[in-house]
């Protein structure tokens, strides 16, 4: 059993894979971009994600990095 205070990463409990969609959105408060432009859009939910201990309403910390995003919960 791991200890509470060790650095160790559990092995993940599943593997997922979704596809990333895209979605308009309005930019019309933002000179950089056009009034509406097509952006990556993704989107999860399902019980797995309570059980993996992002509960409802709870914070969300995202490492971004690129071609990898850590999502934690706070």
């Amino acid at each position: 059993m791991t200890r509470r205070d060790s650095t160790e990463v559990p092995p993940p409990c599943h593997i997922r894979k979704i596809k990333i969609g895209r979605i308009i959105y309005d930019y019309r408060r933002k000179k950089k971009y056009p009034p509406q432009a097509r952006v990556p859009w993704l989107q999860l939910r399902g019980h797995w994600l309570e059980q993996a201990g992002f509960t409802i309403d709870s914070i969300v910390t995202i490492q971004v990095t690129h071609g990898c995003l850590v999502l934690t919960a706070k």
